[in-house]
């Protein structure tokens, strides 16, 4: 830990409950705050009221809700911050047709607008809460800019990642 920022025990207990068994949270908001990388926020599936089937559009609507609350947070993507979202959507995959799978994706958000300061303290934490995570469970991306954000960005690269090429 070379920033010298610790991770709240919370970070790992509620990462489990999005990751483990029922999956009570559909995404976690992480911040740094008085050197230690706590929880921000964790919004269940209930707490989006949404309908429907998350397969059918490919998470689109918990998405983005996650990516609105992470614009808020942030002040339109001025501030830094790390976040997980179990990801659900379809795939076309060799001899098994369309499946349906669900990934959970770590997001590191170090803005082009944050300060410069602030880009490095959460660069120089990333490691420390991802191992507190557990890399094997999540795929990692880094998000600078509002483009970067976007449900079909993710949606792409995880269709390249584990569908057909």
């Amino acid at each position: 830990m070379s920033s010298g920022v610790m991770v709240d025990p919370d970070v790992q207990t509620s990462f489990q409950k999005l990751s483990e068994g029922r999956k009570e949270y559909r995404y976690i908001i992480f911040k740094i705050e008085d050197n230690k990388v706590i929880v921000e926020s964790a919004v269940t599936q209930d707490q989006l009221e949404l309908t429907g089937d998350d397969y059918d559009d490919s998470s689109k609507a918990a998405f983005e809700k996650f990516a609105a609350d992470i614009k808020s947070r942030t002040n339109g993507l001025t501030d830094c911050r790390y976040a997980v979202f179990d990801f659900k959507f379809t795939c076309s995959r060799v001899g098994a047709g369309t499946s349906k799978m669900d990934k959970i994706i770590f997001l590191q958000i170090c803005p082009d607008g944050a300060s410069i300061k602030k880009k490095m303290v959460y660069a120089s934490s990333a490691a420390a809460i991802k191992a507190s995570l557990g890399t094997g469970k999540i795929l990692q991306f880094q998000v600078s800019d509002e483009p970067e954000m976007s449900h079909k960005e993710f949606l792409n690269k995880l269709g390249e990642k584990y569908g057909d090429h």
